[in-house]
């Protein structure tokens, strides 16, 4: 058994949550650039922030469950990345409470 299973999830999640963030860019550039629909990137976009938001839960969750691993780089990799984006998360809702 894998003493850092958790440790290891959560390194996992937070790449697949900045590459999702990575193609949420590159699809905001290529819409600015008039390159793709508006449609499409209203559809693609809303796909990928919402798998970014999905994806930085997951990975806290198992941060916060692997915190009593061993340390490890992936760990900290992984925890530093997924409290980076959940603080993120919290400040976009904020932000958007404070509109209404």
């Amino acid at each position: 058994m894998n003493p850092n299973k958790n440790s290891n999830k959560s390194f996992q999640f937070a790449i697949i949550t900045i590459v999702c963030f990575g193609v949420f860019i590159v699809f905001q550039v290529l819409a600015a650039r008039d390159d793709i629909s508006e449609e499409t990137y209203t559809y693609a976009s809303s796909f990928f922030v919402s798998l970014v938001f999905v994806a930085a839960i997951a990975s806290f969750v198992s941060s916060i469950k692997g915190l009593k691993e061993p340390i490890s780089v992936k760990k900290i990799i992984g925890l530093s990345v997924n409290a980076l984006l959940i603080l993120l998360l919290i400040a976009v809702i904020v932000a958007n409470v404070m509109d209404f």
